[in-house]
């Protein structure tokens, strides 16, 4: 047995009892596993691999007591597997390579990222330290829609590149605290510790536009995109069952609201408005909706020739998420609108990423406006906007749609 770079092979051997202390149980049978699958040339379970090393130990100590002079953890591994007549053939493993094995028992191999093992274990160890020290938590959930398109047109290579370009957007994305993994086919989790809701929603945006340039080369022909669902630690779950529960509706709901085509989906009307004036409503909305997605001929003339063409070539291309809305209501989704010298707060409705619906007091809003809104899926900071209608309500509100006008003079 040769001696390693690393030192002798006591040195190298000994090193698993520190390795292994710092991982979870789960992740501690694997690389067990493949320890002694390398060393003693036999494949055991993860709990036969567990229960050999705990008889190894043991076996040290006892050892130790009775001769009084220190037993290498080496010469405790070659007696043990004697005795049960399964050595043949030790080989005692370097430094480089146990580093390997701990990294392949915690890792997803094609993306790097922690694997669903990994997850379990770490979203355990999050719901057991929020509650000790009382901060809250986000768990993230997100997929890829369209991604099986990607698969059928361009082939199941350039499928595991997008998969590792949502691995590249989340690491460049989130804190050096976060916890990035892959728990399915194209599904995967992101462990928030100290984040409210508002932080994780503008950090899951910042990834998907990240993502969806990444995507854009890959698969100019698929506008393939990510979806989202949030639960938030303790007040939407206590344990793993209801915070991925509650993950999973938050997902499921955000897909019917940004992919479900009809229009009670694609925008919801003020609750402040009479029977009468949501169905009037109803028809702007439809109408602006319309805008960002029709020929010309049927938009309104001073905005059509410069967005409806866009948005007829987008409505199946890359940029095709640009323009899908979002309702927000139950979000309180607030923000600034300056005008001639004057400020005033408004409530936005839905939006999508050229344009928002909102409401503000029955004052009439100029045609070009700045605001600063709180709006994930908008670019950070005061924007401005030019206004496409204006509809009186009841209660003394108004609604007004508007688009950003830097969506207007780009193309």
């Amino acid at each position: 047995m040769a001696q390693g770079k690393e030192g002798p092979p006591e040195y190298s051997l000994d090193l698993m009892t520190d390795t292994l202390k710092q991982l979870e149980m789960g992740a501690r049978g694997a690389f067990l596993q493949k320890l002694f699958q390398n060393l003693v040339g036999r494949s055991f379970s993860e709990g036969e691999s567990i229960t050999h090393w705990e008889r190894i130990l043991a076996r040290q100590s006892q050892w130790a007591e009775k001769l009084g002079c220190t037993v290498t953890l080496r010469t405790a591994v070659l007696v043990h597997f004697e005795e049960l007549a399964i050595l043949r053939n030790p080989v005692l493993l370097e430094y480089a390579e146990l580093k390997k094995l701990r990294y392949n028992a915690a890792t997803d191999s094609l993306t790097g990222l922690n694997n669903r093992r990994m997850f379990e274990e770490y979203l355990e160890q999050e719901i057991d330290r929020s509650t000790r020290y009382g901060f809250p938590f986000a768990l993230l959930l997100f997929d890829l829609h369209k991604f099986k398109n990607v698969n059928d047109t361009y082939g199941h290579g350039t499928g595991d590149e997008l998969l590792r370009s949502v691995a590249r957007a989340s690491l460049e994305t989130i804190r050096g605290s976060d916890v990035p993994c892959r728990i399915g086919g194209d599904e995967f989790a992101i462990l928030l510790p100290q984040a409210d809701r508002s932080g994780s929603e503008v950090l899951a945006e910042r990834i998907a536009r990240k993502f969806e340039e990444y995507a854009r080369s890959l698969a100019p022909a698929t506008p393939v995109g990510i979806d989202y669902g949030i639960a938030i630690f303790p007040g939407e779950g206590h344990d793993v069952a209801s915070l991925l529960a509650v993950a999973d509706r938050s997902l499921y709901a955000n897909k019917q609201k940004v992919h479900d085509p009809s229009p009670e989906h694609a925008i919801s009307p003020p609750a402040t408005a009479t029977h009468a004036e949501e169905s009037a409503l109803q028809i702007k909305i439809e109408q602006d909706h319309r805008k960002f997605r029709c020929p010309p001929s049927l938009s309104v003339p001073a905005v059509a020739g410069r967005i409806g063409d866009k948005g007829r070539a987008s409505e199946n291309g890359p940029d095709a998420r640009r323009f899908e809305r979002v309702r927000l209501d139950g979000a309180l989704a607030l923000g600034i609108v300056r005008a001639a010298g004057k400020s005033c707060t408004v409530e936005v409705l839905d939006a999508s990423r050229v344009g928002v619906g909102i409401l503000v007091d029955q004052i009439d809003l100029p045609e070009v406006f700045q605001a600063l809104l709180q709006v994930p899926i908008l670019p950070g900071g005061e924007l401005a906007f030019q206004r496409i209608y204006s509809l009186p309500l009841s209660a003394g509100k108004r609604r007004v749609g508007c688009v950003l006008t830097s969506t207007l003079s780009s193309k």
